[in-house]
C-alpha cells in the first residue's frame, strides 16, 4: 500500500530568476547543502583551525554544526526518494544502503587498523597497548560496532539510524507516519527525562543517539511528506514575512554568540551551555529542546538562502559542493583516508603555522578529497557501461569484462571488507604485528598543525541503477 497523498506535488509558486527552478527532477539543493556540510566537516576534522577556510566551516563551535545539517539532510533525502515506492521497494533499497554503510564502517576501522599495526604512520588515533587480549577481541568489537577507529565512530550513528529507518519507512509507506512521529518524540522526551546516559545502546557512536534522533527522523518525515508540507506552507498567509523573521533571528543569535552574549546570558545559557562557550558538547550528548530548536532554525534559514539565491551560489560554489554531495558516502570515507595521506607527507609541518600556510594545507587536503571524488565518478561510469573504456561495442553485455564489472559492482565492497578482516587477523597474530601487542584505538586531539576529533555526518540519493 502506498500513501495516496505523500507524492502529490504542491502548486508551484512564482519564482525569481535567481531562485531554484522547480523542474520536478532530482533536487540539486540537497546535493549542494550536503556537499557544503561534508566540506565543512572535512575542514574541521583536519584541524589547523586558524586557516581562512575554518571561518566558513564554523570550526564546530557555532550554534549549528555540519554534523547536524548532514543528519537532517540525510533523513530528508531518504524520505524524499521513497515517495511513491511500495513498502517492499523501500525496504529493499534501504536494506542495501544500510549494508553498504555498515561495510564502510567496518572497512575504515579494520583497514586503518592494519596500517596502525604495521606502520608508524600518523593516524586519527593511537594504539594503547594491553587493552585487548587478542586481534579477535578487537575485531569482534569492530564488527559489532562497539569499537571504531580513525573516525568510523561517526558512521556508526548513521548505521543505527538507517537500520531503524527500515521499519519507520515501512510504516510511513503504509500511511502510519503518526507511529514514527510518536516514537521519535517519545524517545527524545525519555532521553531528556531519564538522561542520555541511561539510554546508551553500547555502540561506539560519536554522539548520543536518542537525543539526536529528531534530526534524522524529523528529516525523514519531512522528506517523505515534503509535498504535503509544502502545500500547507504555501497556504500560510504572510509566510515570506515569517521566513524573513527567521533569517533576522538567525543573524541576531549568531551575532550575540560571537560577542559572548552581551547582557543576554539568560538567553545564551540554554543555547550554548552554562559557560556560554560549548554549544557542540551540549548538543552532541544531551541536545536540550532549545538548542534543538535553534538547529532547526538554522537549517530552515540555510534552505531559504540556497533556494532564493540558487543561481549565483551554484555558479560560484556548485563545481565543488555538488560533486561532494552527490557521492556523500564516498566523500565522507575519503576524508577519513585523506587525513593520514596528507599528514604523513614528508614536508608536513610540525609547528605552528600562519593563516596563509594553514590555508594552503587545508586546500591541499580538500584537493585530495575532491580529486578522489571525480576519479570515483569516472570509475563508476566505466563499471556501469557496457563497453571497455567507453568504446561502444568493444565488449558485449555477456563478455567476461562485463561479467567482472557486474560482480565488482555487486560484491566488491563485501569482498574488500572480508579481505581486510582476514588480513587484520593474519597481521595481528603474527610476531611482527604491532610488536606482538594489542591495544584500544582511542581518538586523540592534535592541535596547532594537526587534527581534532570534533563532529559528524551521510546519506545521499543513490546512483541510478541499471
Amino acid at each position: 500500500m502506498i500513501d495516496p497523498e505523500a507524492d502529490r506535488p504542491a502548486p508551484a509558486p512564482a519564482r525569481s530568476r535567481l531562485a531554484y527552478p522547480e523542474d520536478g527532477g532530482r533536487d540539486r539543493r540537497l546535493d549542494l547543502l550536503r556537499g557544503y556540510a561534508l566540506a565543512a566537516m572535512s575542514i574541521n576534522h583536519f584541524g589547523l583551525s586558524n586557516s581562512y577556510l575554518h571561518t566558513l566551516s564554523g570550526r564546530s563551535q557555532f550554534l549549528v554544526s555540519a554534523a547536524e545539517a548532514f543528519l537532517f539532510i540525510s533523513g530528508f533525502t531518504l524520505g524524499y526518494i521513497t515517495i511513491g515506492r511500495t513498502p517492499e521497494q523501500s525496504t529493499d533499497r534501504l536494506s542495501r544502503r544500510t549494508w553498504t554503510v555498515y561495510l564502510s564502517t567496518v572497512g575504515v576501522s579494520v583497514g586503518l587498523g592494519i596500517v596502525a599495526l604495521t606502520t608508524n604512520l600518523l593516524l586519527w588515533g593511537e594504539l594503547e597497548a594491553g587493552a585487548y587480549p587478542s586481534v579477535w577481541a578487537w575485531l569482534g568489537g569492530v564488527v559489532t560496532m562497539r569499537e571504531a577507529f580513525n573516525g568510523a565512530d561517526i558512521l556508526i550513528a548513521y548505521v543505527v539510524y538507517l537500520a531503524i529507518a527500515i521499519a519507520a519507512l515501512r510504516l510511513m509507506t503504509r500511511g502510519r507516519s503518526w507511529v514514527v512521529i510518536t516514537g521519535t518524540v517519545g524517545v527524545y522526551l525519555l532521553s531528556r527525562l531519564a538522561g542520555a546516559e541511561s539510554m546508551t545502546l553500547g555502540f561506539a557512536s560519536f554522539r548520543a543517539l536518542a537525543p539526536n534522533a529528531p534530526l534524522f527522523f524529523g528529516g525523514l518525515l519531512l522528506g517523505y511528506h515534503r509535498h504535503r508540507v509544502a502545500a500547507l506552507w504555501h497556504a500560510v498567509p504572510g509566510r515570506r514575512a515569517l521566513d524573513a523573521a527567521l533569517v533576522v533571528a538567525a543573524v541576531a543569535l549568531g551575532w550575540l554568540y560571537s560577542q559572548g552574549w552581551p547582557a543576554t546570558e539568560w538567553l545564551g545559557r540554554p543555547i550554548a551551555g552554562p559557560e556560554l562557550s560549548s554549544p557542540l558538547g551540549l548538543r552532541e550528548f544531551e541536545m536540550p529542546v532549545v538548542p534543538l530548536l535553534v538547529v532547526f532554525l538554522y537549517l530552515r534559514v540555510g534552505w531559504i538562502v540556497v533556494d532564493a539565491l540558487w543561481v549565483p551560489i551554484r555558479s560560484t560554489l556548485g563545481w565543488l559542493f555538488l560533486p561532494l554531495g552527490e557521492a556523500s558516502l564516498f566523500t565522507f570515507i575519503m576524508h577519513l583516508l585523506a587525513i593520514p595521506i596528507v599528514i604523513n607527507l614528508p614536508w608536513w609541518p610540525d609547528e605552528d603555522l600562519g593563516r596563509p600556510a594553514a590555508t594552503f594545507w587545508v586546500m591541499l587536503y580538500l584537493g585530495v578529497i575532491y580529486g578522489a571524488v571525480l576519479l570515483r565518478h569516472r570509475i563508476v561510469d566505466w563499471l556501469r557501461s557496457g563497453s571497455v573504456g567507453g568504446a561502444s561495442g568493444a565488449a558485449g553485455s555477456g563478455s567476461p569484462v562485463a561479467a567482472a564489472k557486474a560482480w565488482t559492482r555487486r560484491h566488491g565492497p563485501a569482498a574488500t571488507v572480508a579481505g581486510l578482516l582476514v588480513l587484520a587477523a593474519l597481521v595481528g597474530g603474527s610476531p611482527s604485528g604491532a610488536a606482538g601487542t594489542w591495544g584500544a584505538f582511542e581518538d586523540g586531539e592534535f592541535e596547532d598543525g594537526e587534527f581534532e576529533d570534533e563532529e559528524f555526518e551521510d546519506e545521499e540519493f543513490e546512483e541510478p541503477e541499471d
